[in-house]
């Protein structure tokens, strides 16, 4: 091809007419142009074509991880509930008049104190995206700005539940030390059952009830745990709600 334009050059030397060779010349550099935006515009094509690739990788990632996390946060949302319960119960068997059941009272500590499950969030996929810049890649702008209100929800959702562990190990649970049998308490469910381990038999001693939980002092503290439980449950339903609306937003942006 470019022996075959020389030829015509050299051609249109030779007679002289240059008008004609003036007009090749500029026909010749048109193409020449042309040629270098086909091969740009192919290349901008294939640079699109890999980022909407990389694109589709990353919805797919977070997407088998918003899942997951929808799981871990519905199921500790259940047992921080139930530990709720416990506590409300607890707390009108201490507005109550009757006889204190100290059975009773020990079964629901056990579910306040060990009922509830940690909170574990997958972010691999999403870390990796914020961190490296590849939510730039996301075309959906809503979306978008979704994913970068992620550590905004999941640090508010840790905090409270940081404020809630502090609170019941560092406070709450010590100061049972002279009002309950934490003896009598089940043995938490989260250990493994090969341990081998000697069974912890039940206390000798004996508590009355009636006089070390109908205190001002326990009722406070006992209500205190209680709405560090629903700043928590609170916590969970704004997180699990901004999964889900956050993954309904990556799978519709997903390409079958």
């Amino acid at each position: 091809m470019i022996k075959f334009f020389r030829r015509i050059r050299q051609k249109l030397l030779s007679e002289n007419t240059f008008s004609k060779y003036l007009l090749y010349a500029v026909g010749e550099i048109i193409l020449v142009v042309i040629g270098i935006l086909i091969a740009l515009q192919i290349n901008t094509w294939n640079e699109e074509r890999k980022e909407r690739l990389r694109e589709q990788a990353i919805l797919k990632s977070l997407s088998i991880d918003f899942r997951t996390n929808i799981d871990n946060v519905d199921d500790a949302y259940n047992t921080f509930l139930e530990a709720y319960e416990a506590s409300v119960k607890l707390l009108e068997i201490v507005r109550a008049d009757d006889t204190v059941d100290g059975g009773e009272v020990e079964q629901l500590l056990d579910e306040v104190i060990n009922k509830t499950k940690s909170l574990d969030i997958i972010t691999g996929s999403i870390d990796e995206m914020l961190n490296t810049g590849s939510i730039n890649l996301i075309r959906d702008i809503k979306l978008k700005k979704q994913l970068s209100n992620w550590s905004y929800y999941q640090t508010d959702t840790e905090d409270d539940i940081v404020i809630y562990r502090d609170y019941l190990f560092s406070f709450f649970i010590p100061s049972l030390t002279n009002k309950a049998l934490l003896r009598n308490m089940e043995v938490p469910d989260f250990f493994e059952d090969n341990l081998n381990l000697k069974e912890i038999s039940k206390s000798n001693f004996n508590i009355d009830y009636n006089t070390t939980i109908r205190t001002i002092e326990f009722e406070n503290e006992l209500y205190n745990n209680t709405l560090n439980y629903m700043y928590a449950i609170n916590s969970y339903k704004v997180f699990v709600n901004y999964l889900n609306d956050t993954l309904e937003l990556i799978e519709k942006n997903i390409n079958d």
